[in-house]
């Protein structure tokens, strides 16, 4: 009598076949702990590297900010920043660079520097003659491209001239003479009529 049984083949065949598997969920659950691991990462660098640009942004001095200075993270790490301010042609308004440099783990070396840019509004970094000066060149600009001054209320060509009333009147009579007359225009028209007792608004 012959038994059923698996031969040698289907058995290496079906040992391949889980092996294959078997590294393939290897390899997916192994890439699925290095992209967390890395999110890990990147979200407390970018939580060291925003305590580093508040530093900067709670410094009042136009000097400080060219000097640094350190910042105390946790899990006993610190981190180091400077600034680099360019003024710009608005009025307090700068352009500024700071780089961070921030330690992986505590009393180790700072890594790798890291540098991010940004518009900063800042009345306190401006100096006074330069700020009047670059507030009376935007006023020159603004009058060449509007063609108006809003202090003196002058103008140049740019600026269309009102209605005069003249022109008004004619408009009005010319419309009133298209218009066809009315029996009751006699009797003057009751705003509360037709409108649930209430007043029109008019505008």
């Amino acid at each position: 009598m012959r038994k059923n049984a698996f031969t040698l083949i289907e058995v290496l065949v079906a040992l391949a076949i889980f092996a294959l598997a078997a590294v393939g969920l290897g390899s997916a659950y192994s890439n699925v702990l290095l992209s967390r691991m890395a999110l890990k990462e990147k979200g407390v660098g970018e939580e060291d590297f925003a305590r580093c640009r508040a530093a900067m942004l709670e410094t009042a001095n136009f000097a400080d900010i060219e000097k640094g200075g350190d910042v105390y993270l946790p899990d006993d790490r610190m981190a180091r920043w400077k600034g680099k301010i360019e003024p710009t042609t608005v009025a307090d308004l700068f352009w500024v660079t700071i780089t961070v440099e921030i330690q992986t783990t505590a009393g180790g070396p700072y890594g790798t520097p890291r540098e991010q840019s940004q518009w900063i509004l800042r009345p306190t970094w401006s100096v006074e003659s330069e700020r009047a000066k670059l507030l009376a060149d935007a006023k020159e600009r603004l009058l060449k491209t509007r063609g108006y001054d809003e202090e003196t209320g002058g103008g140049t060509s740019f600026i269309s001239k009102a209605s005069t009333k003249n022109n008004q009147g004619n408009n009005n009579q010319n419309n009133n003479s298209n218009k066809k007359p009315d029996n009751n225009s006699g009797n003057k028209p009751d705003p509360t009529k037709n409108t649930g007792g209430k007043t029109p608004v008019i505008q």
